[in-house]
């Protein structure tokens, strides 16, 4: 059977009755609706800080293995048997003193094939819509699958989540305004400051940034940035060196922070003492020192402000859109579900065309006067019989939507043709 992306699946273990160990997907996250941005930095850093946290492909019951880590979310996907053991594994080690335990959450099978479509699609994000998510799932796959963590199973859950979160997204209108967190966050800045600022201090030249200066004409633009490529993506900047952050930001009214630095870029001592301006830390690990918020002059907001600002304003449920969802989780899971028993499939095949190559033989060899033709023609029928025969088979196990359970028609398949599937 092929997969939706045409790759097949071949598990790698076997289970206690030597039959090829049925994958099961499994997701153990934490995102902004679960963990405030500290905790999940902690567990960011854990998870770089120790390559194995229980994810090595290959070894015990872990198949493969792809992470999606974002500004909001740090998810790590798994195809493996025990589905249950392996993320109290997982959740373990990433969890490191036990003290972010309830901040993780755990899905498994249809859940988290689901969890994932609705990522892709914007529909988890903290801004509706959020275009920068579809791009992270589909990078988060490539990086997967040419590192060899990924395979059949996940590399295919991750191409269809994007296709997926394309098709999606066509169903629900968002305005273009909308559809970053950058320009959401700069609009309730500009909200906060009551005007348009007159200069604003960038640091970092991501596409974050880039988005935000997209959206600041009119103002003067400073950019500071590690990078020496950013003129051309940043033709009206002025850049500034590190050593001018002190005496430019005295000129600003709003300075925009997204870089993935590691450690505070902008602290105290960086700021005026006096000057009321709004600072936006667009980063992650966060770029801004927290304690900046103690200052009565400075209005500091991260990324969980951000989200809290999104969903204060509510959604409407979208209904049509999760009807897709639903529709693309279910065809991806019949489609792994159907996967796990290719093995039989196979092996019936086999079994088929074995007794169609002796019958044929044996027949044959009681008509010696056939020409070359003739016997080329008997040859071909006989294949077509064995296909045709065997066709309504495949087609029942296959088949979406007939009101009975996909494993268990499987199972019986298997229970029927015990005998010549082994």
């Amino acid at each position: 059977m092929d997969s939706p992306t045409g790759e097949g699946v071949h598990p790698a273990a076997v289970d206690a009755n030597g039959r090829p160990a049925a994958p099961s997907v499994v997701l153990v996250g934490t995102s902004f609706r679960t963990a405030e941005i500290g905790t999940r930095e902690r567990i960011a850093r854990r998870l770089s800080e120790v390559p194995e946290p229980g994810l090595q492909v290959g070894r015990g019951k872990i198949f493969e293995c792809s992470i999606l880590e974002t500004c909001n979310r740090l998810e790590v996907y798994l195809a493996c048997s025990s589905p249950n053991e392996v993320a109290k594994s997982v959740m373990t080690r990433l969890d490191g003193d036990g003290t972010s335990s309830e901040s993780f959450y755990v899905k498994t099978g249809a859940d988290a094939i689901r969890h994932i479509f609705r990522v892709a699609s914007g529909l988890d994000s903290p801004v509706l819509g959020e275009e920068q998510i579809l791009q992270q799932v589909r990078e988060a796959g490539k990086t997967a699958r040419t590192s060899g963590q990924a395979k059949s199973i996940l590399s295919s859950l991750f191409d269809a989540a994007y296709s997926s979160g394309k098709r999606i997204r066509e169903s629900y209108k968002v305005s273009p305004a909308n559809r970053s967190v950058s320009a959401f966050a700069l609009r309730r800045a500009l909200k906060e400051l009551g005007r348009r600022p007159a200069k604003v201090l960038l640091i970092g030249s991501g596409e974050t940034a880039k988005l935000a200066a997209l959206r600041l004409k009119g103002s003067a633009v400073y950019l500071l940035s590690g990078r020496r490529d950013v003129e051309a993506r940043f033709p009206n900047a002025e850049r500034i060196s590190r050593r001018r952050l002190r005496e430019v930001s005295e000129k600003c009214d709003l300075i925009i922070a997204a870089t993935r630095h590691h450690g505070y870029v902008l602290t105290k001592r960086d700021l005026p003492e006096k000057r009321r301006m709004v600072v936006l830390d667009l980063g992650f690990p966060r770029n801004v020192d927290p304690s900046l918020r103690d200052s009565k002059f400075i209005r500091l907001y991260d990324l969980d402000a951000v989200a809290a600002w999104a969903l204060s304003l509510g959604r409407r449920e979208n209904a049509s859109a999760e009807r897709l969802v639903e529709e693309e989780t279910r065809r991806f899971d019949v489609w792994l579900t159907a996967s796990r028993l290719t093995p039989t499939l196979g092996n019936i095949y086999k079994w088929a065309e074995r007794i169609r190559e002796e019958e044929t033989l044996a027949a044959l060899r009681r008509l010696p006067g056939l020409s070359s033709h003739d016997k080329t023609i008997i040859e071909a029928m006989s294949k077509r019989l064995t296909g045709k025969l065997l066709s309504p088979h495949a087609t029942f196990v296959k088949e979406v939507g007939n009101g009975e359970d996909q494993s268990e028609r499987l199972l019986l398949l298997e229970s029927i043709f015990r005998d010549g599937g082994k």
